[in-house]
């Protein structure tokens, strides 16, 4: 049994069948007669809490941002300043980097 094709929803038809399962209380059935998978159902779900919660908090879910998605960024950020950490191992001397093997570092 193999991995059925994709298949392209609009969020209003995603919307419908999010609704249909609460509604009727059984996810399984919903899933299997609109052919999709139990944890795509679950995610659509969860998305759609989210931006239920986004909007009725007064911001839209684009700028609705997971704590996760923040720290992610702020990661990103401190890798480009401070490079992979090897710069401490490097000296610049006249534009030219020479590289000092830890023990003549002292």
């Amino acid at each position: 049994m193999g991995r059925k094709p994709r298949v392209a929803r609009s969020p209003e038809e995603k919307w419908q069948i999010v609704q249909e399962g609460i509604k009727s209380g059984n996810v399984s059935e919903t899933c299997r007669r609109h052919g999709v998978a139990p944890n795509l159902f679950y995610r659509w779900k969860d998305e759609a809490e989210q931006g239920a919660k986004a909007a009725l908090g007064g911001r839209s879910a684009a700028a609705a941002e997971t704590e996760k998605d923040h720290r992610i960024r702020q990661l990103e950020r401190t890798l480009r300043t401070e490079g992979t950490g090897d710069q401490n191992l490097k000296k610049r001397r006249g534009g030219v980097v020479r590289f000092t093997p830890r023990h003549e570092q002292r």
